[in-house]
């Protein structure tokens, strides 16, 4: 697939409205893919590698066959030599699908990007040098002149798509089959396009390995992190194999090794694959999950005895439904281990687009029977990363080149510190009293209340947070609707997950809080706190108004919020450093809506022990 530079334009060609005139130096950032000219093929192999890969990435997700994807790259190949950066002396066609000005003006029509690609498609100005833009600008081109073809010529389409492109897309090619440019294109797509469609999909087809690396922020291996990979059975031989929401999938669970890898896994090129690494102590969350069944169930492993009558009146649905949903042809044949999708799992119906994000519904599906999780809630409380890739020719720059298979690497948001400190027990320094359990120090540094650290306090949950309250919207201070900021942190876990106090002390007030939830106050003697979106059933919430509590003492259990459409169960946690029974909540006192004592709870529990 690799272009030699073509020849520049001399200065007497070169056209004012041609982007050699009006912007012949490339200005681009240093992470951006860029030519070393707007000369045709005048890209390094690096950044031309890097190209390919974008182009064979969203040709796949756009779900087209391997030999489509092949005429997407040789068009583009013949259109700019790979170079984002190319340009027209003569005309004002620029970028990887040589758009023109007015190319770019059709494109962002609804019958046009919408409708082909599901978004507005904007090229405009220097837009048409984006690296990624012009390659969803030459598959919207792809996808419009296939139907032209289509519409002219139905039985030779490969050797029409080209023409127009070239010619334009309203272009009319009835009586002009003698006319010499249309002669001249014919050839084009004669010589250098049907000519090496074989062999590029051939190639495109190849049978590759890959694996996943774990990095944490700072680069250091990010080792024993459990994962799991679901990877397509087969491909279809015509189409690159996908997952999403298909039956015929394989799981792939473990650790990663020492030096933060997945084994090596074998996958049909360009196949689309879902890395999703797991807490590192899900095993144990999934075991303390006291609500285990209460959410969406998602899928059910065949037990002897089962049928698909009993498995469907078990879960109110249809015997025709579940073989609908599963592609079972005999609704008498089913076997022991057999793992059924169930009607209504987020499984049913295909999306147009292969999503960098799956569904938790179709996740859920697929891994709970395999990491011993119960559904939807259950899965969505231990996965904290997903992702879909694809497998992209061995050896791309896209992903590590160094190596003779594609090795993904997946970069973390802790460091190593962090990554060790997370998996074990915290120690922390702290005095104790008569009971030799930990007494609460306040240490405040300098500045602001906010700064205000307690140590020496137990942790909130019986099992540490399935995400990390320290990004996102989870974290102290993140931003909420009409400025407010966020007044506490988020610790993320199933619902009844049992929640217990941080230190003695005495509770204040138990009151409705947010979305069908609940919250405790509690005056611990050198702060307060607020145990908010704990579980508002009455037999869910274990203390009341006036009740003395011990440090671990259980107090309530982790609610789960109504009217959300994403599953939300957490603790929410706020602290003040003061021992004042005012309260807590101050409208119109900006940024946080609350009192001016309230404090960040983040290093607090940084600190705060299991035990």
């Amino acid at each position: 697939m690799a272009v030699k530079k073509g020849a520049a334009y001399k200065d007497s060609q070169i056209k004012p409205y041609s982007w050699l005139s009006k912007a012949p130096d490339i200005t681009k950032q240093a992470n951006e893919i860029a030519g070393n000219s707007r000369v045709f093929g005048d890209i390094s192999a690096e950044n031309q590698a890097l190209v390919i890969d974008l182009l064979v990435e969203i040709g796949t997700r756009y779900k087209l066959s391997y030999r489509e994807i092949a005429y997407l790259l040789l068009l583009v190949r013949v259109e700019s030599g790979f170079n984002p950066d190319a340009a027209a002396g003569t005309t004002s066609a620029a970028g990887l699908a040589q758009y023109t000005k007015a190319t770019v003006a059709e494109a962002k029509k609804p019958n046009y990007s919408k409708h082909y690609l599901g978004f507005e498609l904007n090229l405009d100005e220097m837009i048409v040098f984006d690296a990624q833009r012009g390659a969803y600008g030459a598959l919207l081109s792809y996808f419009i002149c296939r139907t032209r073809a289509k519409e002219f010529f139905p039985n030779a389409l490969e050797a029409n798509i080209y023409l127009f492109h070239h010619e334009g897309w309203y272009f009319n090619p009835k009586g002009k089959e003698d006319n010499a440019n249309v002669i001249a294109v014919r050839k084009i797509i004669e010589d250098k396009i049907l000519a090496k469609l074989p062999e590029v999909e051939r190639l495109l087809k190849q049978k590759t390995e890959v694996q996943f690396s774990l990095k944490t922020s700072d680069g250091k291996p990010y080792a024993n992190q459990p994962f799991a990979v679901v990877l397509p059975q087969s491909s279809s031989g015509q189409h690159p194999g996908s997952v999403q929401h298909q039956q015929a999938v394989k799981v792939v669970t473990g650790v990663t090794d020492g030096a933060g890898r997945t084994p090596k896994l074998e996958a049909a090129g360009l196949s689309e694959v879902v890395f999703s690494i797991l807490n590192v102590n899900y095993k144990k969350l999934l075991q303390h999950f006291p609500g285990r069944g209460t959410g969406k169930i998602t899928s059910y492993k065949v037990k002897s005895g089962d049928s698909l009558s009993s498995i469907a009146k078990a879960h109110k649905t249809t015997v025709s439904e579940i073989a609908k949903a599963n592609g079972i042809r005999d609704v008498n044949k089913i076997s022991v281990g057999q793992v059924l999708r169930l009607p209504g799992s987020g499984g049913d119906t295909a999306p147009a687009y292969w999503w960098r994000r799956p569904e938790m519904d179709w996740l859920a599906s697929v891994l709970a029977p395999h990491i011993g999780a119960e559904g939807l809630e259950d899965t969505a409380a231990v996965v904290e990363h997903k992702r879909s890739h694809v497998v992209l020719p061995t050896g791309n720059k896209a992903h590590d080149g160094t190596v003779a298979h594609n090795n993904v690497i997946v970069a973390g948001t802790k460091s190593q510190a962090q990554v060790a400190a997370s998996t074990t027990a915290q120690k922390v320094p702290h005095q104790t009293n008569e009971t030799k359990a930990a007494k609460p120090v306040a240490v405040q540094s300098s500045g602001t209340g906010q700064k205000k650290v307690i140590t020496g306090l137990l942790y909130p949950l019986v099992v540490k947070a399935t995400a990390n309250y320290h990004e996102g919207a989870r974290r102290f201070g993140s931003g909420r609707t009409g400025g407010r900021k966020h007044a506490g942190i988020d610790l993320y876990a199933p619902t009844g997950t049992v929640v217990r106090a941080m230190a003695p002390g005495k509770v204040l007030r138990v009151y409705a809080f947010y979305c069908g939830t609940s919250a405790i106050e509690i005056d611990h003697g050198s702060f307060i706190a607020r145990y908010g979106e704990v579980d508002s059933k009455r037999d869910k919430i274990y203390v009341e108004p006036g009740d003395k509590v011990e440090r671990g003492e259980k107090i309530g259990v982790v609610g789960r919020l109504v009217g959300i459409k994403v599953p939300s169960n957490m603790l929410h946690l706020e602290m003040y450093g003061s021992s004042s029974h005012a309260d807590l909540t101050v409208k119109g006192n900006p940024p946080y809506q609350r009192r001016d004592d309230l404090i960040d709870p983040t290093p607090s529990i940084d600190q705060a022990t299991m035990q």
